[in-house]
């Protein structure tokens, strides 16, 4: 095949430019396109809109920092960890890790694509994250909450409360999602799939607010709010708002409701195998912070299993 020394065949040997991904000086791929090219990547490879939302939302902020037009190989990994350093005024420390993450991602991907080394984004390290213990919704503050609840509203908490479940997933249920075992299915991160147990308790709510709210088709959102489906946001401020209701100072947020599933889960007998299933996660690691969560009440199994006071009630004998 022939080409004319002006052809617009990108196949061409003289399509006229030396690297079709860049635009620098030298050739070489720019940030910005590098962001672009890994957005559409992850869409492409199925990632949740959430996931590349997330993704966009941080490395937007890496471009307005450094410039659209810097060359990815030209970063240089002390003014990266410059940036996050100045992040950490504004970020806790769990967000900032979280950053970092999301640039090694973009940095192994870009390298295995052959797109650029990305040698400073592949090589910063994972910050410290400090580990506290998450204290769970207490159950007074619960039976509260509960009280003043309306029948979706109840639906929803004691959803929560039974299972676990992350505010995205409470507001991805289908009608369709609710299976005649007792079971839902649940879509979590990364769009996998899960079946989760519902207790009984949560399922009369559930179906006493379906009387409520009508019939409808399987694809239909099971939880409504005055505009159609109820949103994730739109469950935080119903959180929000039933906090204010009840005068609730201490922390309440549907991810606190989560923590307290998990540590009332393990309390009552719930392995941390089963524990993980149910919440979703890959690996044990998060799960390893519940079971610390549930070591609370290691005061009252202390008591209970002393060998010092056991020995001491020998001796009494």
């Amino acid at each position: 095949m022939q080409w004319a020394s002006d052809s617009t065949d990108l196949w061409a040997p003289d399509s006229g430019r030396s690297d079709l991904w860049a635009s620098d000086s030298k050739g070489r791929l720019i940030l910005g396109r590098a962001v672009e090219l890994f957005l559409a990547a992850k869409a492409a490879e199925g990632a949740s809109p959430r996931t590349i939302e997330w993704y966009g939302m941080i490395l937007s902020r890496l471009v307005r920092a450094l410039s659209h037009d810097r060359s990815v190989d030209g970063l240089d990994p002390a003014e990266l960890r410059a940036w996050l350093v100045e992040l950490r005024t504004t970020l806790a420390p769990v967000s900032v890790a979280g950053y970092v993450r999301t640039l090694r991602v973009l940095g192994n991907w870009l390298a295995a694509e052959g797109l650029a080394h990305a040698a400073a984004l592949r090589g910063l390290r994972r910050p410290r994250v400090p580990h506290k213990v998450i204290e769970p919704v207490a159950d007074d503050v619960l039976r509260r909450l509960l009280a003043v609840c309306t029948v979706r509203d109840r639906a929803i908490v004691l959803l929560m409360i039974d299972t676990g479940l992350r505010v995205s997933e409470v507001a991805a249920i289908r009608l369709g999602d609710l299976r005649p075992d007792g079971t839902l299915k649940v879509r979590g991160k990364g769009s996998r799939e899960r079946i989760v147990p519902v207790g009984s308790t949560a399922r009369q709510a559930i179906v006493r607010y379906l009387g409520q709210r009508g019939p409808g088709q399987p694809d239909d959102a099971l939880f409504l709010g005055r505009k159609g489906e109820i949103s994730a946001r739109g469950l935080q401020h119903m959180l929000r708002r039933l906090k204010a209701r009840v005068g609730v100072t201490g922390r309440l947020s549907p991810h606190s409701l989560r923590h307290t599933f998990a540590r009332s889960y393990l309390v009552n007998g719930g392995d941390a195998f089963s524990l993980q299933r149910i919440l979703g996660h890959t690996t044990l690691d998060m799960v390893k912070r519940y079971v610390a969560l549930a070591d609370v009440d290691l005061v009252t199994r202390h008591a209970m299993a002393s060998p010092a006071d056991r020995l001491a009630n020998d001796v009494r004998r």
